[in-house]
């Protein structure tokens, strides 16, 4: 389940299957299906790293076009 803060974080990248999980009280672990894509400080993570993985990740592992939405809907 995606939590408020998740959504915050992840933006538009929660509806599209990223998961944020804090491991302890320091660290945060981001999945996308099931897969570890990064690891964050809780302390200096931000919005715009958080989706700048997301982004690379989708670029690089699903050829991902930058839109966010499904075309032709």
């Amino acid at each position: 389940m995606t939590t408020k803060l998740q959504t915050q974080g992840l933006g538009e990248f929660a509806r599209m299957g990223f998961i944020l999980e804090a491991r302890n009280d320091h660290t945060a672990e981001l999945y996308h299906e099931g897969e570890e894509i990064a690891t964050f400080s809780q302390l200096g993570a931000t919005e715009e790293s958080m989706q700048k993985e997301c982004t690379d990740h989708l670029i690089k592992y699903h050829h991902w076009d930058g839109c966010l939405w499904e075309k032709g809907k």
